[in-house]
């Protein structure tokens, strides 16, 4: 699984410990997985997108990472949001990691 972090100016969640609460050796995670976590929900690290659909490329450093059935997972955060959709803080881990597994 890949991260790709955003700059880190105006952090509004705890980026390090997002992300070292995601399932980085987990094999039910398929492999080419990308997660871009971003501090705030400007969405630096995906590009200022959101979300990634089907067969589209996400932002800078992505490495090509396709969404949906013809690629690895990708998942979006920005600060409280996970694909667009409002998770708070505590649960922020464990929404990526069920997507990451879906």
């Amino acid at each position: 699984m890949k991260v790709v972090y955003c700059g880190g100016c105006n952090p509004q969640i705890d980026r390090e410990a997002l992300a070292a609460g995601l399932p980085v050796d987990d094999p039910a995670v398929p492999e080419g997985s990308t997660v871009h976590l971003s501090g705030c929900p400007r969405a630096c690290a995906s590009g200022h997108r959101l979300v990634v659909e089907e067969g589209e490329q996400a932002g800078a450093g992505a490495g090509g990472a396709s969404a949906g059935q013809d690629g690895p997972p990708v998942v979006v955060v920005a600060g409280e949001l996970v694909d667009g959709v409002q998770t708070p803080s505590p649960e922020l881990a464990q929404t990526v990691t069920r997507k990451l597994k879906e």
